[in-house]
């Protein structure tokens, strides 16, 4: 391995940093302003003071940390609206997609390079900043909290540099990072997710409860007085919001609930529904939906049923858990009003996933629903010559899509009730991007 004193500043250093800050301006004022403007506002409402530090962390984390429900991140976002640019350029983003956030200590340094050890492994990160480090407070054997980005054959810093006392500190402080990364795992979410019900059954004893649209906000405004300020820890006896000031020295301030979607204040009655994967889910006019198939004649019973009904198909922010409820209870209605309504007599229930991704997260390149279903049987391992003939490009187009792909792994059952029972250890494989192996040179 080359000495530090060998390393030369690499000649996209410049070019980096301009990605960089393109890649800032996109999430903060671009095509993902409101996702980024809503996790600012989810991470920091709870806090009554907020410093310069915190939201320039936030924001780093932001772009390399979080994913929308098909596992895409602020990178790929990025790439998808900036067609134009070059082979190069796109090698250094995507390489940014393995970045490492983690604490080291730092073994040597030179005028612009770092050489980095990770505390808890083995191999070093070589570092090259355009900042002469005799301007920095770094120093050898100093321990910091960073992230790196790989450029090339090196490394670059992004967001803040954290220097840790010691280190006791840094372990302590590496400890905490794993901590979180496990929070963040589709586990740990399903696990919080399955609490929420929980506490949520506790205070109004069932996990099912349907409102009118006008009481809706109070009713969820009494869950949350529930959830932080009273329900207890059973281990420590606090609630969420001693905890947080027993830890942080300041109140919790728990935050005001947000306005409602239109969809949600316009229905006559909104349902709050508990389920274990999806959590806590809220469904306008669940109750007339349901009647659509408890009736034989829904003309009659619900006039506007399949207004009602394409609502629930087409709504990506309405989720699949709203027809699994009714196929557990009547399968065979349910394949019955899905045939009438999208005029296909042959409708199984084992396409019922297919048809709702289909409308409700088209895959691009599959305008034909039947394309949808073929997919679909060729996951299950059911696809028939006829069907499998672009297998190669099927699954191609599935990887680009890959939360749509890999909840679609569920097996072929010939049980029509057993089709509603959610594909859930496929489905929660792709929330999030698991840490990146280094790139150690």
């Amino acid at each position: 391995m080359s000495s530090v004193s060998q390393l030369t500043v690499p000649v996209d250093l410049k070019r980096a940093e301009y990605l960089k800050h393109e890649l800032m301006k996109f999430a903060t004022t671009g095509a993902l302003k409101d996702e980024y403007d809503r996790q600012h506002k989810l991470l920091f409402e709870l806090a009554t003071e907020v410093d310069e530090r915190e939201v320039e962390s936030m924001l780093d984390w932001f772009l390399f940390d979080w994913f929308d429900p098909n596992g895409e991140g602020v990178i790929d976002y990025f790439l998808d609206s900036h067609k134009d640019l070059s082979k190069e350029d796109q090698d250094i983003l995507l390489d940014w997609q393995d970045s490492i956030d983690s604490v080291f200590e730092i073994r040597s340094l030179s005028k612009n390079t770092l050489r980095l050890k990770e505390l808890d492994e083995d191999g070093d990160f070589n570092v090259v900043t355009s900042t002469p480090l005799d301007e920095t407070p770094f120093k050898r054997k100093q321990f910091i909290a960073a992230r790196l980005l790989p450029l090339g054959d090196h490394f670059i810093f992004s967001g803040l540099q954290f220097i840790m006392p010691d280190r006791q500190s840094a372990l302590e402080a590496l400890e905490m990072r794993r901590a979180l990364e496990a929070l963040d795992s589709p586990e740990a979410m399903e696990n919080a997710q399955r609490e929420q019900c929980s506490a949520f059954c506790e205070l109004f004893g069932c996990d099912e409860m349907t409102v009118p649209s006008g009481e809706l906000n109070s009713t969820l405004q009494r869950f949350q007085q529930y959830v932080f300020a009273e329900r207890r820890d059973p281990e420590s006896g606090l609630t969420p919001a001693e905890r947080f000031k027993t830890e942080f020295g300041r109140e919790l301030n728990v935050p005001e609930m947000p306005p409602l979607p239109e969809i949600l204040s316009n229905a006559g009655n909104v349902t709050i529904l508990c389920d274990d994967f999806d959590g806590i889910v809220l469904l306008p006019d669940f109750n007339r939906f349901k009647q659509v198939f408890e009736s034989k004649n829904p003309d009659k019973a619900v006039p506007d049923w399949q207004e009602l009904m394409w609502n629930y198909v087409k709504d990506p922010d309405i989720p699949i858990v709203a027809f699994e409820r009714i196929a557990e209870q009547f399968p065979e209605r349910v394949e019955a009003v899905m045939r009438k309504l999208i005029g296909d007599k042959d409708f199984s229930l084992e396409h019922l996933y297919a048809v709702l991704l289909h409308y409700k997260q088209p895959m691009e390149g599959f305008d034909d629903m039947q394309d949808e279903q073929n997919l679909w049987d060729l996951f299950n391992g059911n696809a028939k010559p006829a069907q499998a003939k672009s297998k190669s490009q099927a699954k191609a187009k599935a990887k680009k899509s890959t939360g749509k792909a890999t909840a679609k792994s569920k097996k072929k059952t010939t049980s029509k009730a057993a089709v509603a029972s959610k594909p859930r250890a496929a489905k929660k494989a792709t929330t999030s991007k698991g840490r990146a192996s280094a790139k150690k040179r």
